[in-house]
């Protein structure tokens, strides 16, 4: 029995600095949880060194690790747990991919999940919502995206692991983690010799994620979409990022919400409270502006509160905002019809409780008002650039719905439409009228001591769609994307959130001080291979109250306290010397 175990910041100790976007308390996230590296990776296997004779610490687990078997260990879960959960149809245990059939061809409209317009021979996605026994959990498959050149450094593997127990056997299976490794040799049959897949996964896949993984590779793609565009093996993951979720969402339609993952993301909390955190906040949304409220970032430093940041959206949008279905030729919308035929007529009542299609946790933009790179990538779309689209140019975290997932399948099976990964999900829960949600994470930024810009500066640097600003280009702007503990990079340059994380692995850091962090996502994570340097009893962080909780049962919170390394708060808040001197800031 693994277990997790994380310490809190009690209401006497100093607290966990504001976040520049996003917010703790306004998500359900609480700010008062930290975990230093011991405290979060030391059950998965962490061990700094054999001779550390520190008390201030959990021990690391003895596991053989393998021996461990995470699929069946899932799969054991799931079954003592079966009765919360509606009874699986016998392909739901499906664990490989195949080569389409001409039926599933034939069947090509059996895939979509009907809108809300019952007809006399099939039942409509609410009415099915409807009469599904309110006794039984829906549940969430997490799917990490990876390739066969990927290297699993311990800290990969510590990764893995805390997702699969907290996610998964923490919940008594409402979560299910699996492994998406793309094999880059398109020559490799591994579809049609038993011997060669096995082949691939002793070779490139950790045994103890053997029974949690799917491989693919071009020619699968290329077999199910072949309208799609050319499948390129040199760029196939980038163009064509969502065809593996969406064959995954027909071979496993036990799922309703499926996540993805890049594996170069961290999260210094507990993985099922941070998902359910966001899939709760997210189905609590009101659709009424919030495609609108999804394009900026939430900064309590300008906006204070989020209802503020709301009437501010609201003020600013004077048409009502997108309000249900942008149509599109070729595409015929599954998503519900509006109660009202006017937004402003709706008192932010319409989507409250439902659950979200879309999750992104960074901004989705129009891009046709963006000088954003490939924004009229589009083809085989009959309004060609007219297509109403949307984009979320950061993704490394992504949930999508199965009937949105089953929409984009549809067409590109049948039309072979096509976008970018970064506007195809957005743009198909656009056209078809699908609940969008963009989820304010708290996200750092990082500064240096004499910057003289203020909040403000910030707020028109990443909330401005036009001028110069992230979105567009500047250089400066752009640049400023390196300073943020959450975004993404097109290249393996050192940036923030990576420079930070090593300091709390305790690679690069010359002070011997043990960091404790918030809960923080953090990406991109690379070159975490070091061990952690030794370091003398002296060196070591001496934490007083250091009392280790353990999570336990769905709604666990950890208990004790620990005096946290306040070094850390130096680094994360290094922004505030700037913040300070904003007089919006000052008036708070």
């Amino acid at each position: 029995m693994l277990q997790f175990q994380g310490t809190y910041l009690s209401p006497t100790e100093a607290q966990n600095p504001t976040p520049m976007f996003g917010s703790y308390e306004d998500t359900g996230l609480g700010s008062g949880h930290c975990f230093d590296r011991h405290s979060r990776n030391s059950p998965y296997g962490y061990r700094e060194s054999l001779h550390d004779d520190s008390t201030s610490r959990p021990p690391p687990s003895n596991v053989n690790w393998e021996n461990v078997d995470w699929g069946r260990l899932q799969e054991d879960c799931f079954v003592r747990n079966q009765d919360r959960y509606e009874q699986r149809s016998n392909n739901s245990l499906a664990s490989v991919f195949r080569y389409p059939t001409h039926l599933d061809i034939d069947a090509l409209n059996d895939t979509l999940i009907h809108p809300q317009k019952p007809q006399e021979d099939e039942k409509s996605y609410f009415d099915w919502q409807a009469s599904r026994s309110a006794q039984y959990r829906k549940r969430s498959a997490v799917l990490l995206r990876s390739y066969d050149k990927k290297v699993y450094t311990p800290d990969t593997l510590y990764h893995i692991r805390s997702m699969i127990t907290e996610l998964s056997l923490h919940s008594g299976g409402e979560y299910e983690v699996f492994l998406l490794v793309q094999i880059l040799d398109v020559e490799m049959p591994i579809f049609f010799d038993p011997a060669v897949y096995q082949e691939a996964l002793d070779r490139y896949v950790p045994h103890e994620f053997h029974n949690i993984t799917l491989l693919f590779n071009v020619p699968l793609l290329e077999a199910w979409y072949r309208k799609a565009g050319e499948h390129d093996p040199n760029n196939s993951q980038q163009v064509h990022m969502t065809q593996p979720l969406q064959l995954f969402s027909l071979l496993r339609p036990d799922f309703d919400l499926y996540w993805q993952f890049e594996l170069d993301v961290r999260y210094t909390g507990h993985h099922y409270h941070h998902l359910e955190a966001v899939r709760l906040w997210a189905e609590k949304q009101p659709r009424r502006l919030g495609w609108e409220r999804g394009s900026y970032f939430y900064m309590p430093f300008i906006h204070r509160t989020w209802s503020r940041f709301c009437k501010r959206i609201q003020e600013a949008s004077s048409s009502g905002g997108i309000w249900g279905t942008v149509p599109t030729k070729g595409i015929t919308p599954i998503g519900p019809d509006p109660p009202t035929k006017r937004p402003q007529d709706d008192n932010f009542e319409w989507g409250v409780g439902e659950p979200a299609d879309m999750i992104n946790v960074m901004p989705m933009v129009d891009p046709v008002k963006t000088h954003m790179m490939f924004r009229d990538w589009i083809q085989h779309y009959p309004d060609g650039l007219k297509t109403p689209r949307w984009s979320a140019p950061v993704t490394p975290m992504i949930a999508m719905s199965k009937r949105l997932l089953r929409a984009m399948h549809y067409s590109q099976v049948s039309l072979g439409t096509q976008m970018m990964p970064e506007m195809f999900p957005e743009s198909s829960a656009l056209q078809h009228g699908l609940k969008s949600v963009a989820f304010p994470e708290p996200v750092y930024l990082d500064l240096k001591a004499d910057d003289k810009r203020t909040v403000e500066d910030f707020e028109r640097m990443f909330n401005r769609q036009d001028g110069e600003s992230i979105w567009n280009g500047g250089s400066k702007e752009a640049s400023m994307a390196k300073h943020v503990t959450y975004w993404w990079s097109a290249n393996f340059k050192p940036q923030y959130a990576n420079v930070l994380y090593r300091k709390w692995l305790g690679i690069d850091e010359a002070t011997g001080f043990r960091l404790s962090a918030p809960v923080a996502l953090t990406q991109p994570i690379r070159a975490t291979v070091e061990i952690a340097p030794r370091y003398s009893s002296l060196q070591r962080l001496k934490m007083k109250e250091d009392v280790q909780g353990t999570f336990a049962g769905g709604a666990g919170r950890p208990q004790g306290a620990c005096r946290c390394g306040q070094r850390f708060m130096e680094i994360v808040a290094s922004y505030g010397r700037s913040a300070g001197r904003s007089r919006e800031l000052a008036q708070l």
